[in-house]
């Protein structure tokens, strides 16, 4: 997911890590045992000149595809979740939701919620696609 939104038109810089969660400053591993309650989560910068919100949020939902809860996957950490920092942001993604579930004409399992703090994950966990010849590892959304 990260290469996705790296690649889009707009986005200035991505990292992902873990939030949302219990634990302070998890690892992967304490993540992947579920007991931290964290998502793994992209932490998008992008320049609001040239990038909505909301379009960001329309490229989660297809590149995410949240048509499936995944919330009790591994201990929640592959869950849908948009993490937004203001009341507007909260609005547009609740907004574009709910479109999208009028035209699939199915529930989407997509929480939004109050940004808590972000945790960067391990280096290696960084350009995961770029490092590893194309190998898939798959919001957080912040203007520059």
């Amino acid at each position: 997911m990260e290469a996705d939104f790296l690649d889009t038109p707009g986005v200035v810089a991505t990292e992902v890590g873990y939030t949302g969660g219990r634990t302070s400053n998890p690892n992967y591993e304490q993540v992947c045992s579920g007991n931290t309650g964290h998502a793994e989560a992209v932490h998008v910068t992008y320049d609001p000149q040239k990038i909505s919100f909301k379009k960001l949020v329309e490229r989660f939902l297809r590149i995410h595809n949240p048509r499936y809860d995944n919330s009790h996957v591994r201990g929640g950490q592959y869950r849908s979740e948009i993490f937004y920092f203001s009341p507007e942001q909260a609005l547009v993604a609740r907004q574009v939701i709910s479109e999208q579930e009028k035209m699939d004409k199915t529930k989407l399992y997509t929480q939004v919620s109050k940004a808590v703090p972000f945790y960067r994950a391990e280096e290696y966990h960084q350009k995961y696609n770029q490092k590893n010849n194309g190998a898939f590892c798959g919001g957080w959304f912040k203007k520059k």
